[in-house]
Formats: structure tokens, sequence, C-alpha cells
């Protein structure tokens, strides 16, 4: 065991002789600066887009199942109609009152929410705007954990009473500023006006504008009927609902119901006019990717770092054979093979040590940049640092092993006579 003054004096001689040649000690220890750094910088992105994609799908809640209407590319026979004049047709498709109950009493345990989807356009001030309007009961936002921001959410009242009301997401409360006129400017869904009561934040959302109004008061507006006139033919479509969302009461639960959720809709909906999200397998999915992708990027980092391990070899390798002479000075006053290889190894580590630091420091400032030029949030860990230090101190030691070994076999007498 050595002791830790003995440690204390190798690594200040270590220092002392690498301070006699800076330009080379620098240009050895880059290979180890670079490698960290990128090793720093590439954890540090893929953990803030890890924490992203988590915040974004746990805004889905991840003990919910989602099952949405869509309209199927082919129907089916049995989901369309001809009427007898030309030119007209109806399209029946998506999810039930019938399939709500059916729903509930496979799954007894699970709390459920329905939503209407709503085909018109949405105006503010006679300028159409890019969101899309739905119809929600009132505990829909306690499912995605949504936060109502600026004056208030829907209640029961509004609901029962199917009130002209509606709220906004996030993204289009730059519209309503300052906060207080909320209710001066109104919103057009079609050509129905609504007072927007307030404004709700949902981490789920992206970048999707929304606008939020009762479930009755959209199913009473709208029905559930919609019309597309193209090519000088009409076509009704008719979606009873538009979303079902089932809340489990533990994340356990999600996966054995997601399936039976699925078996059920696929037998009552073979033509295929409906799509389940299920958060949970979404992100169970992004972590498998963001993990291979960190793997990846830790390799194409830790290409660096063996680069520059190989660059302190070569290096050493060459100040051994300039310091043969001072080898068998040391040897002949008494030093042992143990005292040389420790002391090369001290230098070596020495090296790696400050082209660590030096390339942590510096991952502190390219992860920030990283993050600006990406749109990807950057967040260092401890953990990140302290491997990084880790790599860099090994690198210095398995790369200096064979050189500091190859001094420490040196002949003391042929050191001696070496010109």
């Amino acid at each position: 065991m050595i002791a830790p003054a003995r440690i204390l004096e190798f690594m200040t001689s270590g220092a002392r002789n690498l301070l006699r040649h800076k330009l080379r000690s620098l240009l050895t220890l880059l290979g180890v600066f670079f490698g960290v750094a990128a090793v720093i910088t590439m954890l540090g992105i893929g953990e803030g887009a890890q924490r992203s994609v988590l915040r974004e799908i746990s805004g889905l809640g991840l003990r919910n199942i989602i099952a949405e209407s869509i309209q199927p590319t082919k129907p089916a026979e049995s989901s369309s109609s001809q009427s007898g004049r030309r030119g007209l047709r109806l399209l029946t498709f998506g999810l039930t009152h019938r399939d709500v109950r059916q729903l509930q009493s496979l799954l007894p345990q699970a709390d459920s929410t329905i939503t209407h989807m709503i085909a018109a356009r949405v105006y503010l001030n006679s300028s159409r705007i890019d969101a899309r309007a739905m119809g929600v009961l009132p505990d829909y936002f306690s499912f995605f954990h949504a936060q109502v921001i600026a004056g208030r959410g829907l209640t029961e009242a509004d609901d029962e009473r199917a009130n002209r009301v509606a709220v906004v997401s996030e993204n289009l409360a730059h519209l309503y500023h300052p906060p207080g006129s909320l209710a001066a400017r109104p919103i057009r869904i079609g050509q129905v006006f609504y007072e927007v009561v307030g404004v709700v934040r949902q981490a789920a959302q992206g970048g999707d504008s929304r606008v939020y109004i009762p479930y009755r008061t959209a199913r009473t507006t709208y029905g559930t009927t919609s019309i597309r006139r193209e090519a000088g033919s009409v076509e009704f479509t008719k979606s009873e609902l538009g979303q079902i969302i089932l809340r489990l009461p533990s994340e356990d639960d999600v996966p054995a119901a997601a399936a039976l959720v699925r078996r059920n809709l696929e037998v009552n909906h073979p033509q295929g006019d409906f799509r389940m999200t299920v958060p949970l397998e979404i992100l169970s999915a992004k972590q498998r990717t963001q993990r291979i992708l960190n793997l990846v990027l830790i390799a194409i980092a830790a290409i660096s770092l063996v680069v520059g391990g190989i660059g302190i070899m070569n290096i050493m390798l060459a100040v051994v054979t300039e310091r043969i002479p001072e080898i068998g000075i040391r040897r002949a006053i008494g030093a042992t093979r143990q005292d040389i290889l420790y002391q090369f190894l001290a230098e070596t580590v020495t090296l790696s040590s400050i082209g660590g630091v030096l390339g942590c420091l510096c991952g502190f400032i390219l992860v920030p940049l990283a993050s600006r030029f990406t749109g990807w949030e950057g967040v260092i860990t401890p953990g990140a640092v302290f491997a990084s230090l880790a790599v860099s101190w090994l690198v210095g030691l398995v790369f200096g092993m064979a050189p500091a070994i190859r001094a420490s076999r040196m002949d003391p007498v042929e050191a001696l006579r070496y010109e």
C-alpha cells in the first residue's frame, strides 16, 4: 500500500516534469480534453431529450388508455350507405356510446370520460386560426394533468346548461393580452360565438392549438353529422364520439387493460375506424430508443477518448526513451522498479486528469450552446461528470501502463551507458 505522502510526491514530481515541456503536454492532453467534453455534451443532450419525452408523454397520463374515432380510408359496406339522390353519401364510422358501456362493464375499476370532435373551423375577429375545437366534460382536464393558468376551467353548470363558453390552450393565450380581457375577445366556431373564460396548460399538447367547449354544447350545437362538398358530390359523415379515455388505478393495470380494450374495439369495429393510444407503451418504446441513442453517442465520444489515450501512450513512450539516463541515475541512487513505475504512471494520470477537468468545464459551456442550436433541453447530471472524470483517469492509467512498465524494467547499468 502506497502512503498518501508518497502519492502526493509522485504527483508533484509528475506535474513538474510535465511543465518542462508545456506545449507537448498541452497537445497530449487535447485528446482527453475533447473526448471528455464530447461525453459531457452528449450525455447532457441525451438526458435532456429523455426528460422532455418523459414530461410530454406523462402529460398524456401514464395510466390512461385513449381510443379515438378515425375515418377509415376504405370504409366497409356496413359503415356507409348511398342515398337515393346522385352524389349524396352518408358515412357512419367511429366510436359509439355502446362502446363506452361495454368498456365500463369490462373495466369497472377505471374512470372514463368522452369527447366530441367538432369539424367546424375556428375564427377570431373574422380571421381563421389554426386550432382544433372539441367538446369535453369538466373532468377531461384532470385526465391529462392540465393546469388553468388564466381565468377558469369548464364546470358542471356549463355542461348542464350547454353554456357557450370556451377554454383555450396556452399557445393561443398570446391572442388574449392582457389576461383580464379574455371575455372581450370572443372566439367563433363555425357560425357560433363563445366567450373565452380560461386558458389551460397541458404538457401533452405539444404545438397543437385547441379550443375546448362543454360537451353538451358541442352535441346540441353541431350534432354528430358533418358535411363535406367536393367535386360535385356531397358527403355526410356521422360519428357519435370523438374519443373515449379510460384511466386505470395503477400503471401496472395498463398493459392488460389495453389489450382487453383493443380486442373489444376490434370486434366491434372490424373496419378499423378507431385508433388507440397507450401513453405507457409509447413511453417504454421511447425510452428504449433513447437508451440505444445514448449508447451510440457515448460510443462516438469514447472513440475520442481512445484516440487521446493512444496519444498519451505514444508521447510517454518517447518520453521514456528521452529520459533513459535519468532512469539510470534514479536507479543507481536507490529508486526501486516500483518507484519508476509509479513515477511514470503519476505523470500519465496527471495529464489525463487535467484533460478530464478541462473537458468537463468545456462541457458545461457546450451543453447550453448545443441546447440553443438544437432546441433540445440539456441537463448535466452529477453522474455524467463523475463518470467522465473517472474515465479520463482510467484512460491515463491504462494507456500509461505500458510506458511505465518499460521504464521500470530497464537495466540501470545499460541506462547509465545510454547516450
